[in-house]
């Protein structure tokens, strides 16, 4: 019983590995069809970068994509004129333009906007907000 079992696991592994190839093999693969080394490193390369962008667009569209079962509450900031809401670490907006992330480190993260800065602090949970490297005031 156990002999069979890990026959059939031993022929299960096999089988799964045998679709897998690595880049040197694809282009070894590439060149015996008589197509020269760098055409065939560059469409490795390619592929990889194909690759790569498609998982970083499937990432990006997850992340955006409502998490029912773990949604958090969106934080909302306001003040100065303007409006600052966080909908993850990663998605924060400044009056509704996406805000890119200057600084991330254990006290605060610091998104950036257009002339605006905004500094969130984790552990007051206060929201700042600098105008060209002006401190304007905090956000409620």
């Amino acid at each position: 019983m156990m002999n069979s079992s890990i026959k059939s696991f031993s022929l299960l592994a096999v089988i799964l590995l045998a679709g897998c190839s690595s880049p040197t093999s694809r282009i070894a693969d590439c060149q015996a069809q008589g197509v020269s080394h760098d055409t065939c490193y560059l469409a490795e390369q390619q592929r990889q970068t194909a690759i790569l962008s498609a998982s970083e667009a499937q990432a990006f569209k997850n992340a955006e994509a409502a998490q029912h079962a773990q949604a958090a509450k969106k934080a909302i900031y306001k003040g100065f004129g303007v409006t600052f809401r966080m909908s993850s670490k990663n998605f924060a907006y400044l009056n509704d333009s996406l805000c890119a992330i200057d600084e991330d480190n254990k006290d605060a993260t610091v998104y950036q906007s257009g002339l605006y800065n905004v500094i969130v602090y984790h552990h007051t949970g206060k929201v700042a907000l600098m105008k060209e490297g002006q401190f304007v005031g905090y956000l409620k």
